[in-house]
Formats: structure tokens, C-alpha cells, sequence
């Protein structure tokens, strides 16, 4: 919700926000119909994305412990900032609870100016 918030901020600084997950498409748009989200969410089902940039939860042993077994194979809660030339310039993984750092994003966007 906190991007849909600050998407103004986002599109005034020429950057395109997208969300991704490894659920199906249908459930992401009921998620995003739910929060009234504006901008893209993808689906990566197949999990090759959260695999190539290491967000995945796909540690074997998760599978085996009752208390971690929800988070298997789902992707942990990133942010990236990837410029135009397919660079990223900003990279940030944390804690599924984590909270969006749309400020860091917003400064190191500024930056790139």
C-alpha cells in the first residue's frame, strides 16, 4: 500500500513501479483490486526471477519445520532499483515484515538524476 501512496512520487521521478510474487496472476489481481493498486503486479510462478536475483525461500530445511514451512519457496520481501542499462543501483532484503524504505528509494532515485 505504501507505494500506491507515494506513486506520484515515483512517477515524478521517472521510474516505473512493479510488484512481483511467485503467486498466480489471478490472485494477484484480487490483491490488487482489494488495495486499489495502480501499478503493475507480476506473476513469477516459476520462480526464476526471486531464484536469479536470491530472494527465494528455497532452503530445504524450511520444508521441515512446522514453524517456517509457510515461507518455503516464496520470495522474501526486496526492493530494486534497476536503471535503464539493466543495472541495479539499489538492493535491499528483509525480514517479510519489513517496512518499504520508499524514502531510501526516493533519495537514491533523486541521485541518479
Amino acid at each position: 500500500m505504501a507505494f500506491q501512496l507515494d506513486l506520484p512520487k515515483f512517477e515524478a521521478a521517472n521510474a516505473q513501479v512493479l510488484g512481483i510474487s511467485v503467486d498466480f496472476n489471478a490472485a494477484n489481481t484480487v490483491f490488487a483490486e482489494k488495495l486499489g493498486l495502480k501499478f503493475p503486479l507480476l506473476s513469477d510462478t516459476r520462480r526464476i526471477m526471486t531464484r536469479d536475483y536470491g530472494v527465494l525461500n528455497d532452503n530445504p530445511a524450511m520444508a521441515n519445520d512446522a514453524k517456517r514451512i509457510a515461507g518455503y519457496l516464496r520470495a522474501k520481501r526486496s526492493w530494486f532499483i534497476i536503471d535503464r542499462e539493466g543495472v541495479i543501483r539499489y538492493a535491499k532484503v528483509e525480514d517479510p515484515r519489513g517496512i518499504m524504505p520508499n524514502d531510501e528509494l526516493l533519495e537514491v532515485l533523486e541521485k541518479m538524476r
